[in-house]
């Protein structure tokens, strides 16, 4: 089965605390094509479920839903990306190619440009993306979370890995079906 990984790390004021989590709930959607200037990505869309982020402490994944990723009117939108193409660079040989996709990353709702470095591997009918940004809370009005004197940083390091089929329609999928 083809999926995919969000991850994110994120430290303290705390030098010897951070907090880390992930989902296996990544789903994303998009165009491959190779061409002249090497791989071109087009169309891109991608979503995270905030209910399937886990620390693996149940306490910290409350706070963390209600006081990151909660609306005012107490909704709770999926994570999504969105771009509508990169192009991604070769060394000279087919793989791996590198890409720096631009686009937009909506917490809470609230889109804001985000860029992240992707490298992609694979070819044929499957391929393999993994990539690595960064977010600020402040960017979206998230105030950092703080428990007990331990407050996070600001900036939030991501990391996404998936693995993806073509499928007939020529559209690579990623996800849980």
């Amino acid at each position: 089965m083809h999926g995919g990984t969000a991850s994110f790390a994120v430290d303290t004021n705390v030098p010897a605390i951070s907090v880390h989590g992930k989902s296996t709930a990544l789903e994303a959607k998009l165009r491959l094509r190779q061409g002249a200037e090497g791989t071109v990505l087009e169309g891109i869309e991608a979503a995270v479920p905030v209910k399937t982020l886990g620390t693996g402490m149940g306490m910290r994944d409350e706070h963390m839903r209600k006081y990151v990723f909660t609306t005012a009117d107490g909704q709770v939108p999926d994570l999504r990306f969105s771009s509508d193409k990169a192009v991604c660079a070769t060394n000279g040989s087919a793989q791996p190619s590198t890409c720096r996709v631009s686009g937009t990353l909506a917490i809470r709702g609230t889109p804001r440009p985000f860029t992240i470095d992707l490298k992609v591997t694979g070819g044929g009918e499957t391929f393999r993306a993994v990539g690595d940004g960064a977010v600020s809370l402040s960017a979206y009005g998230i105030e950092r979370p703080s428990q007990l004197g331990v407050q996070t940083a600001d900036e939030v390091k991501l990391r996404f890995d998936f693995t993806a089929k073509q499928s007939t329609r020529a559209v690579a999928t990623s996800g849980r079906k």
